[in-house]
């Protein structure tokens, strides 16, 4: 008996670029991932342009190789030796992306697949975590489809009054918990990314010191020289934590801003069906990543309408 992974088949593997809502999650994982991969080599390029100006120094001193190769093959001995972890690291924030994305797109996921289910089974329970992102969405639909769920036992959909936290809600609110998870999370990530960085980067400045302290005359005025330069690493630090704290602030804030608007949409749809607008339908510009989702809940409501009795709106 052959054993069968589709998920390792190339056509099953392209499936996944194809997909709008996979396609966004891989992108959020090259996007962290991508921050400090270029930080990396900013700071990495600073730091050649610097030992280029170190090698001046050697020769100006002295330096007895004359081979400018060996003294960079040496002072980045180290840094390539650590360049697999380099790779691995990033490789693993690739992947923490992808969580990320999938942690956004979650409470839109939830809804289709709660509405895929509930049109067969209409006792279907609406279940959402209790550290689901998106409050505002989150916990309105939990009250629309329990509204929902009891027209269906009645056999017909009368239309209700709004609560009045939900009804004078006319624009996208700011999601201070998801922006406060989410900042957490993204605040560890720059740490991580920073010392790794910082780490690289003291490698190669003490190698640089070192070998200049085997290979020159006159060590005194050699040590006092790159102890001179020690301001360098601290910029090298400052710049590190700034840069990554910086863009990956930016991304929290653009991730945001791609759904925000459509958890908004989503909420608005739900609150005009419960007020009596039985034709009303989720249609977002922009938003592929979401709009399967949306069709499904979009089925949903197609359902209701054609299959219950509907009592008129309330003026």
């Amino acid at each position: 008996m052959k054993l069968s992974l589709p998920f390792l088949r190339p056509l099953e593997f392209r499936r996944i670029f194809k997909n709008e809502d996979t396609r966004f999650i891989m992108l959020v994982g090259f996007k962290v991932s991508g921050i400090s991969l270029g930080v990396s080599f900013f700071i990495y390029y600073f730091l050649f342009q610097v030992a280029r100006l170190n090698y001046a120094f050697f020769e100006a001193q002295g330096f007895p190789i004359q081979d400018e190769t060996l003294f960079f093959d040496y002072i980045m001995k180290e840094v390539i030796e650590n360049a697999p972890i380099l790779f691995a690291f990033h490789i693993f924030l690739f992947f923490i992306g992808t969580y990320v994305g999938w942690l956004i797109l979650r409470p839109f996921r939830v809804i289709g697949e709660y509405c895929e289910k509930a049109i067969e089974n209409p006792n279907t329970i609406y279940k959402i975590d209790e550290f689901s992102n998106y409050k505002l969405l989150t916990r309105f639909s939990e009250f629309f489809f329990e509204f929902l769920r009891e027209a269906r036992l009645k056999g017909q959909i009368t239309s209700n009054s709004i609560p009045p936290q939900y009804s004078k809600i006319h624009k996208p609110l700011v999601d201070w918990v998801f922006l406060l998870h989410f900042g957490i999370l993204l605040v560890i990530i720059s740490i991580c990314s920073s010392v790794f960085i910082i780490d690289n980067s003291s490698i190669l400045f003490y190698d640089m010191t070192e070998l200049a302290m085997k290979t020159l005359q006159n060590p005194i005025a050699v040590r006092k020289y790159f102890t001179k330069q020690m301001f360098i690493l601290d910029e090298l630090v400052f710049m590190s934590i700034s840069l990554t704290s910086i863009f990956y602030v930016l991304l929290g804030l653009h991730l945001y801003g791609q759904v925000s608007g459509a958890a908004f949409g989503i909420f608005s749809t739900m609150r005009a069906f419960m007020k009596g607008n039985y034709f009303s339908r989720v249609h977002l510009v922009g938003y592929a990543y979401i709009r399967d989702y949306t069709r499904k809940l979009n089925k949903y409501l197609d359902y209701l309408e054609n299959n219950l009795a509907k009592d008129k709106p309330k003026g």
